[in-house]
């Protein structure tokens, strides 16, 4: 019991924190111009804050992290043959949207706010490199994925580096590393002021995904939806998880992986899908989905490390 109470003290608040967002939308003090200008800003400036922040100021000696990359680069890329073959029962329009809701996670925003909710800020500080590991990983794959089902668009190296150099959080990411590998002394001023804007972004992020929550869609939610978010849910922090455990992987560290890939769908999935022809629809289903599940899988998944590891 006591290990459930506390598995509902990390995942609650995040939870409270959407279905605020939502609640706010369904009384009218949210509209949708606020939240689709909130949201842009999160994702194009205050997330990328967060990210440089958290890996330039960060401790944690790169060497370290390794075991912690491999588990969550591997476990995520194992489950794309897996939701690859599984997709070839749908049809061929909704299978670039249903593979893409398997593995990319909402790593930068639940992700992290569930680390340092159960870990502190320390916990974000050593999550950082794998959530800017796993973001990259997601962008590639995503564009491949959907170029390969989109008979308008020709995959070409050039299209995938044109993608990810215009992705904010790769930006923030590679400037940080930048910054740490040169040496360069960021300003304290500004510092602080990137300090400040990566902290409003977990909390402004989780009140717009759950304004952006439509609970008819939900409701109506097709098991092509539900599957992919099982996938994601469990098949991804289950293999990371095994993959850091034969890996040696301290129990914190397992705590740190499986929250981080246990993460559900990114609403980055729905824009991908809306911009480059893919099913934004079925998109849209596995985010909202995956997000209300998740809280349930997280909850159960930290109570069990607790218990047995």
């Amino acid at each position: 019991m006591e290990n459930i109470s506390f598995a509902l003290l990390v995942t609650g608040p995040i939870f409270l924190m959407i279905i605020g967002g939502y609640l706010l939308t369904r009384q009218g003090m949210l509209h949708k111009s606020f939240i689709d200008d909130a949201t842009v800003l999160v994702f194009n400036v205050m997330l990328p804050a967060l990210l440089f922040d958290s890996i330039y100021s960060s401790n944690a000696k790169p060497s370290e992290e390794i075991p912690l990359l491999t588990a969550g680069i591997l476990g995520t890329f194992a489950i794309i043959p897996i939701s690859w073959l599984m997709a070839r029962s749908v049809t061929v329009k909704d299978r670039s949207a249903f593979i893409q809701g398997a593995f990319r996670g909402n790593v930068a925003i639940v992700g992290l706010a569930w680390v340092e909710k159960a870990f502190g800020e320390s916990g974000v500080s050593h999550s950082a490199v794998l959530v800017a590991a796993l973001t990259i990983q997601f962008n590639v794959f995503a564009v491949i994925l959907f170029v390969f089902y989109n008979e308008e668009k020709k995959f070409s190296l050039g299209l995938l580096l044109k993608e990810l150099a215009k992705n904010p959080l790769i930006i923030g990411v590679f400037l940080a590393i930048l910054c740490r590998v040169l040496d360069i002394k960021v300003p304290q001023m500004v510092l602080d002021t990137v300090k400040i804007l990566g902290s409003a972004s977990l909390p402004m992020g989780l009140i717009c995904i759950g304004a952006s929550m439509k609970l008819g869609q939900l409701l109506r939610s097709s098991p092509t939806a539900l599957t992919s978010s099982v996938l994601k849910l469990l098949g991804v922090p289950i293999l990371s998880v095994l993959i850091g455990w034969a890996l040696g992987m301290s129990p914190t560290y397992l705590g740190y992986l499986m929250l981080i890939t246990g993460s559900p769908c990114a609403i980055s999935a729905f824009v991908m899908a809306h911009t480059m022809g893919g099913n934004s629809q079925l998109a849209a289903n596995i985010v909202g989905l995956s997000t209300v599940l998740s809280v349930i899988s997280a909850s159960i998944g930290l109570a069990l490390l607790k218990v047995y590891i």
